[in-house]
């Protein structure tokens, strides 16, 4: 004769509906992805924007070696690029305005870094950049350029770098009226 408690009853009665609530799940879960409903990305309290994304995938590509200090820095030189031009950050993202943009695309170099191990430290200083920018800093003493403090770009004839960061020296340059 086999003896059974009241628990043993109840889990025995338990065990299938979590397995069949969790067979719905599934069923449903199936049923939006035939309808068309894929999720490109996974649902989070705040979701980044394009701009964000975009802004820490260039953080990345251009500092990624110099860690949070080197891709703060050079978040505060996009957010006074755009500050200066009265623009957004994402207008101010385009080749010839950063290397790690020339030969490609903001979308491509989205790809790029969008899985890199970096990547959420670098969408933290983006969305900071974006939503607090007086909360970076001024670490680049006002700098709205930067280049390699090894490298001497056209640019940067007859100026000096304002502060060197790592590998980064940052200018202040005068701004065009226009």
């Amino acid at each position: 004769m086999q003896l059974t408690t009241i628990a043993d009853r109840q889990a025995s009665r338990a065990a299938p509906a979590f397995a069949s609530s969790r067979f719905a799940l599934w069923r449903f879960t199936l049923l939006l992805l035939s309808c068309g409903f894929a999720l490109a990305r996974p649902l989070t309290p705040a979701a980044a924007t394009y701009g964000q994304e975009v802004l820490a995938a260039v953080l990345l590509a251009e500092a990624r070696g110099e860690g949070e200090t080197g891709m703060r820095a050079v978040a505060e030189v996009v957010r006074r690029r755009a500050d200066e031009r009265g623009v957004s950050m994402l207008s101010v993202l385009k080749p010839g305005a950063f290397s790690s943009l020339n030969g490609t695309t903001r979308d491509a170099l989205l790809r790029r870094f969008r899985r890199h191990r970096q990547f959420p430290d670098a969408l933290k200083l983006a969305r900071l950049a974006y939503n607090q920018p007086t909360a970076l800093g001024n670490l680049t003493r006002g700098a709205n350029h930067f280049t390699h403090k090894r490298e001497k770009p056209y640019w940067s004839a007859g100026h000096r770098p304002v502060v060197v960061i790592g590998n980064h020296a940052f200018y202040r340059l005068p701004t065009s009226s226009g």
